[in-house]
């Protein structure tokens, strides 16, 4: 609960709506009800706190018969009574009680938005949008933006996604990412470019039988029990293939999405477990062995969508990708 009107008594408050803000926006922008709008909302929220018509128009600068005509507008939008009589003031009726609950956590929502772009307009040159692949998120994300601000002396506010290759690629086709570092997904509306070279990484609890060797042949996995990758994700596919055609046996014990995932449940002796080679992967409670004979040839890539223009930043962090990563250094810990 929050204190939210005269005398600090306690009424329902922002962080107690849950999503229903969500609903509230749907209800406003779509539906019957588009003539509601942000000042009613506002107004309802001020007359709440106030208990008061006189008060309330007298903090928002308005008539007291505007204030009145706004509440019985919205009223009468939502079909339900928010407020009823008490002595010479009004105080909430019940759904009055509940949709302010939604309406705090709307307003807040919006003034979170407004705060998040004036923040950008101030401190950024530019606005950027990745997605990013765990493998790449910790060591080499930091590297390359560290680069292009020193590079091209440009502040850039980025907003940075983390999730699999596949559904990277899908919120870049649904175009809420300007580009991706991910594996290459077979998809003709995006075109990747390949960064790094990428090897497979046998991990395995600290004592296992195959802790401490330099290397593993991809034939030695068979009949080991195996924390996976979910089946959503490319790295599940791949495995599968290489499993089959190796005639490789495995129990899969669990699933999960990330390598982190994955790794904390070999760190607990779940099982073990096959990733791409990155910085996270190299710990003192489990060991990571380069796996060999697997054929596989996996790469890092910047993906774009084909025939989408990208802003300038865009384009020139995308160039500057490939130019540094044409003579980057392999990850740390990497396998040879």
């Amino acid at each position: 609960m929050i204190k939210t009107g005269p005398g600090n008594q306690e009424k329902p408050g922002i962080y107690e709506a849950g999503n229903g803000f969500f609903f509230l926006f749907s209800y406003i922008i779509g539906g019957k009800n588009r003539d509601m709008n942000y000042n009613y909302l506002v107004y309802f929220q001020k007359l709440a706190y106030y208990e008061h018509y006189r008060k309330a128009a007298e903090a928002l600068h308005i008539t007291q018969p505007s204030l009145s005509n706004a509440i019985h507008q919205l009223e009468e939008e939502l079909q339900v009574p928010l407020f009823e009589k008490a002595g010479r003031g009004v105080r909430l009726t019940k759904q009055g009680k509940r949709y302010l609950e939604y309406v705090n956590h709307a307003l807040h929502e919006l003034q979170v938005g407004s705060d998040a772009l004036q923040y950008e307009q101030i401190h950024a040159d530019a606005f950027l949008s990745l997605g990013i692949v765990m493998a790449a998120a910790y060591e080499l994300f930091p590297r390359w933006i560290t680069g292009f601000q020193k590079k091209t002396g440009r502040k850039v506010f980025y907003s940075c996604v983390n999730d699999t290759s596949d559904a990277l690629a899908s919120e870049l086709k649904a175009g809420s990412l300007d580009l991706i570092v991910s594996s290459r997904v077979d998809d003709s509306g995006i075109v990747f470019t390949p960064l790094i070279d990428q090897h497979l990484m046998l991990i395995t609890p600290k004592f296992h039988r195959l802790a401490g060797r330099k290397s593993v042949d991809i034939r030695e996995l068979d009949g080991e029990a195996f924390v996976a990758h979910s089946r959503n994700t490319a790295l599940h596919d791949i495995l599968a293939d290489i499993y089959r055609r190796n005639h490789i046996r495995v129990k899969i014990i669990s699933e999960a999405d990330e390598d982190r995932a994955v790794i904390g449940m070999v760190r607990a002796g779940l099982g073990c477990g096959v990733t791409t080679q990155s910085s996270e992967i190299f710990g003192t409670d489990f060991s990571a062995i380069p796996i060999t004979g697997s054929g596989f040839n996996g790469q890092l890539c910047i993906g774009r969508k084909i025939n989408t223009p990208l802003s300038s930043t865009a384009e020139d962090f995308y160039e500057y990708l490939k130019e540094e990563c044409s003579h980057a250094l392999p990850l740390s810990g990497a396998g040879s």
